[in-house]
């Protein structure tokens, strides 16, 4: 038996015991929480509105960052300032396109399941 044996099966083992704990959840509490989650949301108004909202922000973040390519490309403003700007926001752009696309994707997942269940 190697000294990585002993370290890495205890670890793992306490690593799975965790997780079969939590995902190992009584019918009562699973229905409990899924009932609270419908009464908080129960037509699915938060989702649509938190989608709308982030639809909105991230058609802010593509105007702004249009309109400082467009201010750099003519030289419209403090160049300098207007580079470094326009550079930050384009290293933000996957991570904010990635949200955007999880986000968006996620309510138009749930909406589907609940046409095809006739819900919606």
């Amino acid at each position: 038996m190697a000294w990585y044996d002993i370290f890495g099966g205890s670890i793992a083992k306490s690593i799975e015991n965790i997780a079969t704990e939590f995902i190992e959840t009584d019918m009562e509490s699973a229905e409990a929480k899924a009932l609270m989650v419908k009464t908080l949301d129960p037509n699915g108004l938060m989702r649509k509105q938190i989608s709308k909202d982030v639809t909105l922000m991230y058609k802010i973040y593509l105007f702004t960052s249009l309109t400082l390519l467009i201010f750099q490309f003519f030289g419209i403003g403090n160049i300098e300032q207007i580079k470094d700007v326009t550079s930050k926001l384009i290293e933000l752009f996957l991570p904010i396109t990635g949200m955007f696309s999880m986000i968006v994707g996620a309510s138009f997942g749930v909406n589907a399941i609940n046409t095809m269940k006739g819900k919606d």
